[in-house]
């Protein structure tokens, strides 16, 4: 269930599309805001931690570690207990303890999230075995809504010692099957966090088929979608377009995606015609055939160096980490872009994208929300991070690109939502 109606609303979800002044309002809008106004500002990288802090007009202190042995979670409790405003990053505010939870609830502030955030996280280090042994050992317990409790209080340490902490802190939860069997634990981020702001804004994109959309509606938070327009010079909230009612022809003309001609010998997109190619577990298959892997950074040369005649300083690449160094192609070392690339402009010089990758939103994990009661969009997962990573490109400031996408399923994705189709 959604919960988008008006009442009780402190979570406000501004989606827009890339590009289409977010920051710029976020920004704005601290400095219009009176001086009595406490903000915490997450971003995911630290360059854009330095652009808030030189952006507004007012003393933004960013959590550091010291000489002294102070770690920056210890520094964030500081900033916090004195009322500071504090810009960070999503890994720091992903560590958010108890003791930061009772120190947010006896201030007020703003928090704005700079992009969705890593809010659930299978522990896969557990296999299901371990789990199974824990759970018939009465170890642990499940609970109606899923969450896993520690029963063992005379266990001090070992082995187990990360799923009981986390059990303990009420932060673990467990998916099990239909036979009541467990199949793997996740970390949550503490839920009651959310509700110690005044006001919480969060900057995306398609939030509709984020996990942090999931997650808001499996622990009840509720939120309100707005939109960003632009009136002169001044950026102000709206009421929400939906993303499938936006008008993309001004878009649709600036991607030029690759298709093969009658003239060509060989078409490249060929190499990832099945529903899954480029998938995780097919470029393992690919990566380990010598043949294979040479085809795959043949045909990426071939697009950016014949096909678009651009040198490598204008080309951006992607694929899974864990097959940038099989898969780097000819002359682009330096021209790669993590696969899930958001909230930075360092790239807005690019024209010329190659996609190695098919992202889906791993099965157990969308199991395990479906168990819940609440549904994971898969394409429209894996089309809002395609987006997000073309939009890194010059596409941003209204100039042309070029897009090589040999994986059938994203390419087929990119195209509908050009088209206005999803």
């Amino acid at each position: 269930m959604l919960y988008k109606h008006a009442t009780q609303m402190k979570i406000n979800i501004i989606d827009s599309i890339m590009g289409s002044g977010k920051t710029s309002w976020a920004i704005q809008h601290m400095k219009n805001a009176p001086a009595y106004q406490k903000f915490i500002y997450i971003t995911p990288f630290t360059n854009e931690v330095e652009r808030v802090i030189t952006s507004v007009n007012r003393d933004f202190k960013q959590p550091q570690a010291d000489f002294k042995g102070e770690t920056k979670l210890e520094d964030i409790k500081r900033l916090i207990g004195n009322g500071e405003n504090i810009v960070s990053t999503h890994s720091l505010f992903q560590r958010v303890d108890s003791e930061i939870i009772d120190l947010l609830e006896m201030e007020n502030y703003t928090l704005i999230l700079d992009e969705v955030m890593n809010v659930v996280e299978q522990m896969d280090e557990f296999s299901k075995d371990d789990l199974k042994m824990l759970y018939t050992k009465d170890v642990i317990e499940v609970d109606e809504k899923g969450f896993v409790h520690w029963k063992q209080a005379d266990y001090k340490e070992g082995f187990f010692e990360k799923i009981r902490n986390l059990a303990n802190s009420g932060n673990l939860m467990m998916y099990e099957d239909e036979s009541r069997e467990p199949v793997a634990v996740y970390w949550t981020f503490p839920a009651e966090t959310f509700q110690c702001f005044d006001d919480i804004y969060i900057l995306t994109y398609m939030f509709d088929g984020q996990i942090q959309r999931a997650y808001f509606d499996l622990f009840g938070r509720h939120y309100i979608y707005k939109s960003i327009e632009k009136e002169g010079n001044e950026y102000k909230l709206a009421d929400y377009i939906s993303y499938s009612s936006e008008k993309r022809s001004q878009i649709r003309e600036l991607v030029n995606i690759y298709y093969p001609r009658i003239t060509d010998k060989k078409n490249m997109n060929k190499i990832g015609s099945k529903t899954t190619s480029f998938s995780v577990s097919d470029l393992k298959n690919k990566t380990k055939a010598t043949e294979t892997k040479r085809v795959l950074k043949n045909c990426a040369y071939n697009f950016y160096r014949h096909k678009c005649k651009v040198p490598t300083d204008e080309v951006m690449w992607t694929t899974f980490k864990q097959f940038k160094t099989q898969l780097t192609p000819t002359g682009l070392k330096e021209q790669f872009v993590s696969v899930n690339a958001r909230a930075t402009n360092e790239f807005q010089h690019k024209s010329t994208l190659i996609y190695f990758a098919n992202i889906y939103t791993n099965p157990v994990t969308k199991n395990f929300f479906s168990r819940q009661g609440v549904e994971v969009n898969m394409d429209l997962f894996a089309l809002s991070e395609l987006l997000q990573w073309i939009f890194r490109s010059r596409i941003r400031t209204g100039k042309p690109i070029n897009v090589y996408i040999p994986s059938m399923r994203m390419r087929t994705l990119l195209e509908k939502y050009l088209n206005n189709e999803m």
